[in-house]
């Protein structure tokens, strides 16, 4: 992730057009006339090996090393064979970004037979130079006059940023925006992204004010662990909506390897956008659609919604598309039924949606709004009008702006038609307020809405504390260990069993026989039906249904009684093992209790492996392999108790659980238990493909594992989102008191006693810190400090066990926010009143500095008041410059940690 350079991208003061001419389909023409009509404020110069003295009017040289002056930005538009060549001279030349808009690079080959397009990209590394592209439609920044662009019109002036890989689609969706009024601050490609990606662009694009939303068309996401970490960053302080081309095997456009036991992409981009905060949408017309009410309408406070409208058809409509889309109608209490029905004709049905009759008038509408208001449950109202012969749509709409203005409530509006609508429509436009053509566009606003809140929600749950995070798993790691000596890429069953035992999940006890009359002495001792099942080594790979079509299940025999039954019930698993999978070794039998269970309630879980996003979750239906396969949902490790808790909601089988568990919240919470635990095994132990838990059923207060199966790859993965990094944990001992102090990255599960860490400090503590005084933390202002990226932030807190023993309390706290390019972090540090003298604070700022120095940041800077003589003095032990800022009246510090290695981090940090 980097923004190097990319301010000579949006904002050059100097462009060079390689390969312009005057010719009317020449593509660096197109360009060139767009730049002139655009306005473009600096300085233009053309290269083209012709021998031009100008190209519409702009000085012509033949090559890069005549250029009279060194442009900020230059766009190639030669043919594919020059384009590396082209791209070395001007990296040579000193430019610092390019565009790339010659397309065909990944088709044509350079001689060494690799496509172009990486010959580029090598160029463009060896030199230094940033490239946007190749076979991109270019970039525009309509606020500084810049259309860099070969589209056939320019963009407006707006607070929206978009991010495409399509140039077609791009071209289609400038002139979609101009139609419905929608402007632009950023407006750009990546084609082939041979350089610059999406993470670098919004990276860039979160820090800049003049964007407030963000728009990205994604084809793929090919670095996703640096995609995750700059959308997190970006969508806590701005809509990120997406939408995702490619969502059938049948359109996507290069062949994808599917991870076992998944059948389709397209889920796997659904966990990714969800976890990373950004709102999905289906289509370019929902994206619109939900920018309209993500940037025009208040947060939702409550998800129920008044549906209200001059006839009974369009809130029918509406409330079809509502409850099709999981979305709920608000509860109107009885004063607002006997409110409205004061103005409402005697035979209104007295509930949700409004009917508000066919001559309603804009009084009524107004007057409607007005009861509504006073309604502490309702929270949002969709307005409805169809066009009648009484009443005049733009008078009503009129009012409904009016009745609205003051109120607490998210007033969307459809007006229905067209011919008769279009100047209400524009009147809700310039009063800020949605407004949709059709009640299910409008409903479906709503909800995209209400979901891309859940999601935001979902990021800042406090999960509860579940998992051990400091206890040693050693006996699983030397069973895979074992198996990789042996050259093995897969774990026995006993092993497999051994390896999810030690994290704590249970599993039925399983006698191992080698031969069918080592069955009937198991069952001796049993003396209770069993299940027997065969295994054989290809049944010790995971999601077996996926890979062979046949499925474990078809390996066991259930509720064998007596010896007869057992040899007859192995003749037959003999009989289908030696049909179906000849080649796989046999292993022999595994002997277990039958086992009983809630009816019908039986889960599959597990963990599989994508071959670009890494390791993921899966949950969902065990049995049949149509089933498995439909209801396997997907999320990403690693897992908390309410992330783990979001998966569970989604599979058909919680709704099956919740309806007949006879105890639904013990096994909800047992089958979360085991997610969570499932996602921290693949953390601790990279080397694990998959894990396949197949049947989960339950006892009386656990989820208890039936077959478990576990295979290995030869390299390890990481989670494309960091993990909790155990490795930075350490024990120090305080010299005053002696008291034993675990100093460790801080866990979301630690807001309640971050909270009360905060609310003991004095004033004067508080003031220090945070620049002023607050009494008061947020359940939200805590979750944001407990609740990091690793990849881009870091919190260290000194934790104790409290004096009566029951529980940890948080002595002490030091954080950092690095920037995308890793070049400087800010540091906020503080410790608890009664722990002031200890040295805790000199101990925390001491590792941060060692951890930050150790991860390449260049430098360390923060501010502080300057009467907060403990901190200077802390400063200046650790050797920080201190300096007094006459403009912010504070004392700026800073701490060089590492020498800049390049000139543009020389000229970044100056």
């Amino acid at each position: 992730m980097s923004t190097r350079y990319l301010e000579s991208l949006f904002n050059p003061e100097s462009i060079v057009v390689v390969g312009a001419s005057e010719r009317a389909t020449n593509l660096g023409g197109m360009v060139l006339r767009n730049l002139m009509a655009g306005g473009f404020p600096g300085q233009l110069q053309v290269v083209n090996r012709n021998d031009y003295d100008n190209v519409h009017g702009i000085p012509c040289v033949r090559k890069v090393s005549r250029m009279p002056t060194r442009p900020d930005l230059a766009i190639i538009c030669t043919p594919p064979d020059t384009v590396p060549k082209t791209v070395r001279k001007l990296g040579e030349a000193g430019v610092r970004t390019a565009i790339v808009m010659t397309g065909g690079l990944s088709r044509a080959h350079s001689k060494k037979g690799q496509p172009l397009m990486y010959s580029v990209r090598d160029a463009a590394r060896e030199t230094g130079i940033r490239i946007l592209g190749p076979n991109t439609i270019g970039l525009m920044v309509p606020a500084r006059q810049l259309n860099a662009t070969y589209a056939h019109m320019g963009a407006m002036p707006g607070k929206v940023a978009f991010v495409g890989q399509s140039g077609s689609v791009a071209s289609s969706i400038i002139d979609w925006a101009f139609a419905r009024g929608v402007g632009f601050s950023h407006f750009l490609t990546l084609g082939d992204g041979m350089g610059i990606g999406h993470d670098d662009l919004i990276d860039y694009l979160a820090q800049d004010p003049s964007c407030r939303a963000i728009l990205l068309h994604l084809e793929s996401i090919p670095q996703p662990r640096r995609f995750m970490s700059a959308v997190r960053v970006a969508s806590r302080t701005k809509p990120v909506i997406a939408v995702k081309s490619g969502r059938v095997p049948e359109s996507e456009w290069m062949p994808v390897t599917l991870p076992a036991g998944v059948t389709r992409t397209d889920p796997i981009y659904d966990a990714v956008l969800k976890r990373a905060g950004v709102l999905r949408v289906d289509g370019l017309s929902q994206m619109f659609d939900a920018l309209e009410t993500l940037t025009r309408m208040r947060p939702v406070r409550r998800e129920g919604l008044v549906v209200m409208a001059n006839g009974v058809g369009p809130g029918v409509l509406a409330v079809d598309r509502l409850k099709a889309l999981d979305g709920e109608l608000a509860s109107l209490s009885g004063r607002t039924i006997e409110a409205l029905a004061a103005h409402l004709p005697s035979y209104w049905t007295r509930k949700n949606p409004i009917d508000l009759n066919y001559d309603a008038s804009p009084t009524l509408y107004a007057e409607a709004i007005r009861i509504l208001a006073a309604d502490p449950e309702v929270s949002n109202v969709l307005v409805m009008y169809s066009p009648s012969l009484t009443e005049d749509s733009l008078q009503i709409a009129d009012a409904v702006m009016q009745a609205s203005k003051g109120t607490r409530l998210n007033v969307f509006t459809c007006w229905l038609g067209h011919a008769t609508v279009l100047d209400a429509r524009e009147a809700f436009y310039e009063a800020s307020i949605p407004s949709f053509f059709s009640p299910e566009k409008a409903v479906k606003a709503f909800m995209q809405h209400v979901h891309h809140q859940r999601v935001q929600r979902l990021l800042r749950e406090t999960p509860e504390s579940f998992l051990d995070h400091f206890e040693d798993r050693a006996d699983a790691r030397a069973i895979v260990a074992l198996a990789d000596r042996e050259g093995r890429n897969h774990l026995s069953n006993s092993e497999a069993r051994a390896v999810i035992e030690d994290y704590d999940i249970q599993s039925v006890h399983t006698v191992y026989c080698d031969d069918v009359d080592e069955v009937v002495e198991a069952y001796a001792v049993e003396r209770s039906p069993i299940n027997i099942t065969l295994i054989h080594e290809h049944a010790c790979h995971p999601f077996l249904e996926g890979r062979s079509g046949l499925g474990r299940y078809k390996s066991t025999v259930e509720a064998v009684n007596g010896e007869g039954a057992i040899i007859e019930a192995c003749d037959e698993l003999m009989a289908d093992y030696r049909e179906n999978y000849p080649q796989s070794g046999f292993l022999g039998f595994a002997i277990q209790r039958s086992h009983s269970h809630v009816e019908g309630i039986e889960f599959s879980v597990g963990i599989t492996r994508d071959p670009v996003f890494g390791p993921l979750v899966v949950c969902g239906a065990a049995g049949a392999s149509v089933n498995v396969m439909s209801d396997r949902q997907i999320a990403l490790p690693p897992l908390n108790m309410v992330l783990a808790r979001e998966l569970l909601q989604r599979t058909y089988m919680y709704r099956l659980l919740r309806e007949y568990s006879e105890s639904p919240e013990e096994h909800t919470r047992a089958i979360c238990e085991t997610l969570v635990t499932l996602s921290q095994i693949v953390i601790d132990i990279p080397r694990i493909r998959g894990i396949e838990v197949q049947p989960l059923l339950f006892d009386i207060d656990h989820a208890v594992a039936v077959d478990v199966a576990i295979d290995l790859a030869a390299e390890p993965a990481k989670p494309i989102i960091q993990p909790y990094p155990r490795e930075l944990e350490e024990w120090v001992v305080l010299p005053r008191s002696g008291r034993r102090v675990i100093v460790r990255p801080v866990l979301a599960e630690d807001e309640p006693s971050h909270l009360d860490f905060h609310e003991r400090q004095s004033p004067e503590s508080i003031r220090y810190r945070f620049f002023q005084f607050r009494k008061h933390f947020s359940h939200e202002d805590v979750a944001q400090m407990v609740q990091i990226d690793y990849d881009r932030e870091m919190v260290f807190i000194a934790n104790a066990e409290k004096e009566d023993g029951t529980g940890e309390e948080t002595l002490g706290t030091v954080r950092t926010w690095t920037d995308a390019d890793n070049l400087q972090c800010e540091f906020a540090v503080m410790v608890r009143d009664d722990l002031k003298g200890e040295g805790l604070g000199y101990t925390l700022m001491r590792k941060m500095i060692d951890y930050c120095r150790a991860r390449g940041t260049v430098e360390m800077v923060g501010d502080v008041l300057p009467d907060n003589r403990p901190m200077l003095d802390l400063a200046r032990e650790l050797g920080f410059e201190i300096r007094f800022n006459v403009e912010e009246e504070v004392m700026d510090l800073r701490l060089a940690l590492n020498e800049p290695e390049t000139d543009w981090q020389r000229e970044r940090l100056e």
